[in-house]
């Protein structure tokens, strides 16, 4: 005779018999949850109640159902289901505010930026730093009142300063400028 744990290590191997583990309720429970076989239920007889334990033995053990290749256990209802409680709306709402918040300065940086560009090309600045230059010529006193994006640097020299936009002369940083600032500001609005 065989013991339940060697009889626990051919069911789990896969090495057994219907007959072998009829005996043990146990087991056939675990055959029928792992492998899908049915085997006849065992009917556990107290020894005062047995009248002969020898004929129940003999009797022969058939399998109710072919075993199958699905390793799936369906579990009826165990526990009833509970509803989780839902979150608190605070918490996606502060992260969002958050980020538009972001997003919201990002926006009002790019609009400063694009101002900023816009009133150099009219020319409004000269009359915030054109006091800075000192060298004769092409300085704000003499129309060149646009501040010159690449050399904005040297803003104290006349090489720092441009002729405005009313007289029809722009340079390229001056485009680039405003539509880089202009799709930056829509893309960022857009968010």
């Amino acid at each position: 005779m065989t013991s339940s744990n060697d009889l626990l290590k051919k069911l789990l191997a896969g090495d057994f018999s219907p007959e072998e583990i009829a005996g043990d309720p146990v087991l056939v429970s675990l055959a029928d949850r792992i492998y899908g076989i049915k085997i006849s239920p065992v009917t556990p007889v107290k020894p005062r109640d047995a009248q002969s334990i020898d004929s129940a033995i003999a009797a022969p053990i058939t399998e109710v159902a072919p075993p199958t290749d699905m390793l799936i256990e369906v579990i009826g209802d165990i526990a009833p289901v509970t509803a989780l409680p839902m979150p608190s709306a605070e918490i996606p709402v502060a992260a969002e505010v958050r980020v538009a918040k972001k997003s919201n300065n990002l926006a009002r940086l790019l609009m400063v930026g694009l101002g900023a560009v816009v009133l150099n090309l009219f020319g409004v600045w000269s009359s915030v730093f054109g006091s800075m230059c000192e060298a004769g010529d092409l300085c704000p006193t003499d129309g060149y009142t646009r501040i010159n994006l690449m050399e904005a640097y040297k803003i104290n020299t006349g090489y720092g300063w441009s002729e405005p936009v009313q007289t029809g002369i722009y340079g390229i940083p001056d485009i680039v400028a405003v539509v880089v600032l202009t799709g930056a500001l829509f893309l960022s609005m857009r968010k």
